[in-house]
């Protein structure tokens, strides 16, 4: 299993993999990249169609993975398995490597900046006090300013309850 940020990370991994088992008959994998862009992308290598690439990313989907790929590299020993045999074969091989490997957990997380005065700071503190918010920075100059990080499944739900209570708010890259 590989972490991925991109295509071109990935590509450049597997060109090393490839170099390290150059005898082998197939080097069949699937990734899964940004969860907001999603993109997923997997190969056969030679093997039949959807035997190998399509098995390895069910078992990244069904982990609910991404940044990640998966590459299963075969040797051809001289018994053919048959497609059943084959995606069995390939499903297995990554559902093993996903369950022993160790797994980086990550919360996926937009900026975001508030503005407000002395007489909002309780209600923001409150809101801040979410476990879905992580303060970033805060300004106190004239008024405030917060930067926060917020869980992205929470994003809208914490700019509506700020934005009700007419605080400016705006989505950033920090």
């Amino acid at each position: 299993m590989l972490p991925v940020q991109s295509t071109e990370s990935f590509f450049n991994q597997l060109a090393l993999i490839k170099e390290q088992e150059p005898k082998a008959n197939h080097h069949c994998w699937a990734y899964r990249i940004d969860p907001d862009g999603l993109l997923e992308r997997s190969s056969d290598d030679g093997e039949p169609s959807n035997t190998a690439g399509a098995p390895i990313l069910r078992a990244l989907v069904s982990a609910e993975l991404y940044n990640v790929a998966v590459v299963v590299v075969r040797y051809f020993g001289g018994t053919k398995l048959g497609v059943s045999g084959l995606i069995s074969t390939y499903g297995d091989a990554s559902r093993a490597v996903i369950d022993s490997a160790p797994i980086l957990e990550s919360k996926l997380t937009w900026p975001m900046i508030i503005r407000f005065g002395y007489d909002q700071i309780s209600f923001v503190e409150r809101i801040c006090q979410s476990p879905a918010v992580e303060i970033i920075e805060r300004i106190q100059e004239v008024t405030l300013t917060y930067h926060i990080s917020v869980i992205r499944s929470n994003f809208e739900e914490i700019k509506g309850q700020l934005e009700a209570n007419h605080l400016l708010t705006v989505r950033a890259d920090l």
